[in-house]
């Protein structure tokens, strides 16, 4: 959308000059930007000048500012001034000058490191994801839920530094009563929807930091293997997997990981707050606790597809104040803010993908490779086809005399020799069964003409 700020525009009285786009979303626009009073690189975010008069978004807007200048975090995108610059061609832009972060966010590091179909190591993902929860936790401190993490909305410096971002819909926390603090606007939904947690869908009773403890189980989740925990269909079909249905595992996923890894994120995850992490710095100390305890073998398994991230997108209903990522992926991830006076959605809505099954705690066909027989099973097969000849033998040597039997016996031993030479010894699971099955059944014929003789001989005597 063209609006008045482009290269070469200043705002604050003459203060900031603006320079390149970064990145640009369905409600603000990025720019990176010279501070000629402090003589340093910054980022403007400012309002697209066709949304301006809406008196609700500037709120908003302004309602960002607020937030993040409560914290002070190296973890956390500072803001350092804000103001609203008016144009003789346009309306009345608010802005924010932020921190300017050289780096990249972590869904596009997610989308360069990793191969198609894979994750970061587990190491990495748990490295980043402290760093997140230790904004979180000055972030709780201050009495503000973020409501809307997610990989789009954290910067890695090149450093490798975390920077969370994007407070555009965080609310603050009511901390006058007793017990834990609670956002003081209840009811509703509000997030992106594919990060939500099941207390953000249901929009009942008080939002506090372990629904953002929730997201952060998500964004972890797809940090090891490439992949969201639910995906694809309606908002309402989202919703009804994260309130209802199980998380799958990182297993079933594609990910080889550590029983303590796989029970961190499942408890992350858990569908009721009191079963989660009850604070940041419990979750970050539990990470810090695995990353030093637990070696991790390789992340992936073949077979299991990436799914496309849809963090990229603005939350349903808004969109993204903050976008610098310049190239959002194509999955239309939508925010909802029910509690909002008027529900919004972008003219330029991309349709939902299909619904897709829900994942499920077995791996699907082709999710996990086919393993070779575990080596217990094998002995027992081996046990199976001695005892076959066992009897198999005694059996034949009875029945030597009678050129019918032995005739009958001869053909199903010979096949069994030949299975026994060609697979018996390979290893495959179907051939020591077919193998096992022949000598058996060459054991039971010998052994069925024995009994037939006997008892012809008995008559005879009789």
């Amino acid at each position: 959308m063209t609006g008045p700020i482009r290269t070469g525009v200043t705002l604050g009285g003459g203060r900031y000059r603006v320079e390149e786009k970064l990145g640009e979303g369905g409600m603000a626009a990025v720019h990176k930007a010279h501070d000629t009073a402090l003589e340093r690189t910054v980022a403007v975010k400012t309002m697209l000048a066709g949304l301006a008069h809406d008196e609700h978004l500037r709120a908003r807007f302004r309602r960002e500012a607020q937030s993040v200048a409560r914290l002070s975090h190296p973890c956390v995108v500072a803001v350092h001034d804000t103001g609203e610059e008016r144009f003789d061609d346009g309306p009345v832009v608010p802005y924010l000058v932020m921190e300017y972060v050289r780096g990249e966010t972590l869904s596009e590091l997610l989308r360069r490191q990793t191969a198609p179909g894979g994750g970061l190591s587990p190491d990495r993902a748990l490295e980043l994801t402290a760093q997140v929860l230790s904004a979180l936790e000055a972030s709780h401190a201050a009495g503000i839920v973020h409501r809307d993490i997610k990989p789009s909305n954290v910067m890695v410096s090149d450093e490798g530094a975390v920077k969370v971002m994007d407070f555009g819909i965080a609310r603050s926390l009511d901390t006058s009563g007793p017990g834990r603090t609670a956002l003081t606007a209840t009811g509703g939904s509000v997030g992106t929807p594919q990060y939500m947690s099941p207390e953000q869908f249901e929009g009942a009773g008080a939002i506090d930091g372990r629904s953002d403890l929730y997201a952060v189980g998500v964004v972890l989740f797809q940090l090891i293997t490439g992949r969201l925990p639910f995906d694809g269909g309606s908002f309402n079909s989202l919703g009804y997997r994260h309130v209802t249905m199980a998380a799958p595992t990182l297993l079933s996923a594609g990910a080889r990981v550590p029983d303590a890894v796989e029970a961190l994120v499942a408890r992350a995850l858990e569908k009721s707050p009191t079963h989660r992490f009850q604070d940041a710095q419990e979750m970050r100390a539990a990470i810090e606790h695995v990353r030093r305890a637990a070696p991790y073998p390789p992340p992936r398994l073949d077979g299991v597809r990436r799914a496309d991230d849809p963090s990229d997108t603005p939350p349903l209903g808004f969109p993204s104040l903050l976008t610098m990522d310049a190239h959002p992926a194509p999955v239309a991830a939508q925010t909802w803010e029910a509690d909002d006076e008027q529900a919004w959605t972008p003219a330029d809505e991309q349709p939902w993908a299909p619904d897709v099954p829900p994942p499920s705690r077995t791996p699907a066909e082709g999710t996990v490779p086919a393993s070779p027989m575990p080596r217990a099973e094998s002995r027992r097969r081996g046990q199976q086809l001695r005892l076959a000849y066992l009897l198999l033998v005694p059996a034949l040597l009875l029945q030597a005399g009678p050129a019918v039997v032995a005739a009958a016996a001869a053909v199903p031993a010979a096949a069994g020799m030949w299975l026994a030479v060609k697979g018996g010894s390979s290893g495959a699971g179907q051939r020591r069964s077919a193998t096992l099955t022949v000598f058996q059944a060459t054991a039971i014929v010998p052994l069925l003409g024995h009994v037939v003789l006997a008892l012809t001989a008995l008559t005879r005597l009789g």
